[in-house]
């Protein structure tokens, strides 16, 4: 009977206990194997446990408990681990890591976007004049999604916190220092190779660099109230000669934004 009436007390905490209360690890995704590999190196007590053919991967980073994996490239991909990662290990925050195309002028390959707010530049209405961008919608509510999705306004103070103590590789000897910066990414199922594209994602999205998983993660974690971050280092301009500079820069570019995310967990 004891036994019985210290059950029930644990069903009633659990069920009345606020889900962040809860919530033991941080998940942290990235869309390939070269952006989460520095991070996966520096996990330790590593334990995996595979769903519906997903490796996701707990441990310890930087004195967090962690939740690691690879989504795949693409919004579907991207959306249906993020969903699973949820729904599975309830993390208190989603944090996506990796690379993406520069789309402001003042962005140079190795520098990194905290990216503040993400949309799509995929979605909307296809007519003769072009595509019009729309806010998705929610099915749950049935409401209407915003434009853009905004990420967790304290990651990102923290995010901004740790840019001032992070130590971010050169893309060779005779670059610059890379920079940190906050800005709009926007994504879409297509790599952009560009330099049309790029003007106009500049001019009717405000966006600073393109990527193609970011916003999916943001909308999955937006209707399930899960606060989100996503961070992205520059590999090349979405420009013609991005093909050719992604496969020279996506290692160092992947490394430089796993590195700020070890120093965000440190202040989290």
């Amino acid at each position: 009977m004891k036994q019985k009436y210290i059950y029930l007390l644990f069903v009633l905490i659990t069920c009345f206990t606020p889900y962040t209360l809860l919530a033991q690890r941080i998940a942290i995704l990235g869309a390939m194997p070269e952006e989460i590999q520095l991070l996966e190196s520096q996990m330790t007590h590593i334990k995996t446990k595979e769903i519906m053919g997903f490796q996701f991967k707990t441990g310890i980073l930087n004195g967090k408990k962690v939740v690691l994996t690879e989504t795949g490239i693409g919004k579907v991909n991207a959306a249906v681990v993020t969903t699973l990662i949820i729904k599975e290990f309830r993390p208190q925050s989603v944090i996506f890591t990796g690379i993406a195309g520069g789309i402001s002028e003042t962005l140079k390959q190795g520098d990194i976007v905290i990216g503040n707010r993400l949309t799509y530049h995929d979605y909307g209405r296809l007519t003769n004049d072009g595509l019009s961008t729309n806010a998705t919608r929610n099915p749950i509510t049935k409401q209407q999604n915003p434009l853009y999705f905004s990420s967790d306004s304290v990651l990102v103070t923290l995010a901004l916190a740790a840019s001032k103590e992070v130590h971010l590789q050169k893309m060779s000897a005779e670059s610059s220092q890379p920079h940190i910066t906050v800005g709009t990414i926007v994504t879409g199922d297509t790599f952009v190779t560009s330099s049309t594209a790029v003007m106009n994602f500049q001019k009717t999205l405000q966006a600073d660099a393109t990527e193609m998983e970011g916003a999916a993660v943001a909308q999955v974690c937006w209707q399930l109230h899960v606060p989100f971050l996503v961070i992205r280092s520059i590999s090349d301009k979405a420009n013609e000669k991005a093909s050719v500079d992604f496969q020279t820069f996506k290692k160092i570019a992947s490394d430089n934004s796993a590195s700020l995310v070890k120093e965000i967990l440190k202040k989290i």
